[in-house]
């Protein structure tokens, strides 16, 4: 059994002390992309409770407090302090479905120690399916509810600006979606009709 993640109930006992230290949308988000991502792997063979933790953790580096880029590098530490490498990965990976950091839409508040370590890690990660996954499940989540991406990639835009591979960026956002519509054998929407439809013209919150 590996232990590059944490099982389930680690993982929402951390994310409840990480939303005290810093209380806001993007544990309600994070919630919503794990439960995405469970309910995507158990419909193509994958791990549906690593899958989950994972999903749980992708954003813990928000602990911090409010922070952009620095997120990344803060959630990878914490997952490495705990010897979850994996989850480390995804920390790391789950803005970056183009392994650039040139591809980051926000803020660059990193050291320049830091800002490299991010190059060279994004260099030497092997993105495997779970990872995929969870640049998936970021991409379709919402505080509250899942949404088609487009909505969701529209949302991040307005609150933190394009870069110049913006759309480079977005392609393979879309790849990682037809890659687990075939894994699955339908469309992941289907999944999540019902939520999907019900908040499909209402305009997210501002996390």
């Amino acid at each position: 059994m590996n232990n590059d993640v944490p099982n389930v109930y680690e993982a929402e006992a951390l994310l409840a002390w990480a939303g005290e230290q810093n209380p806001g949308l993007w544990v309600s988000h994070v919630k919503t992309a794990a439960r995405a991502a469970g309910t995507i792997a158990k419909h193509c063979g994958m791990d549906e409770h690593r899958c989950y933790a994972m999903g749980l953790m992708h954003d813990i580096g928000r602990y911090e407090g409010k922070n952009a880029l620095r997120h990344a590098i803060a959630g990878y530490d914490l997952m490495m302090s705990k010897g979850w490498g994996k989850a480390a990965a995804v920390c790391l990976t789950h803005s970056f479905p183009l392994a650039d950091i040139k591809a980051y839409i926000g803020k660059n508040d990193c050291s320049k120690t830091d800002t490299q370590r991010i190059i060279h890690l994004l260099g030497e990660i092997e993105y495997d399916d779970e990872i995929r996954l969870i640049q998936l499940c970021d991409a379709i989540s919402l505080p509250n509810h899942v949404t088609v991406m487009e909505k969701r990639l529209i949302e991040v835009a307005i609150r933190h600006g394009v870069e110049s591979t913006v759309i480079q960026k977005w392609r393979r956002f879309l790849e990682l979606k037809d890659l687990f519509d075939k894994k699955c054998g339908q469309n992941i929407y289907s999944f999540f009709q019902v939520e999907i439809s019900a908040n499909l013209f209402s305009n997210p919150p501002l996390q």
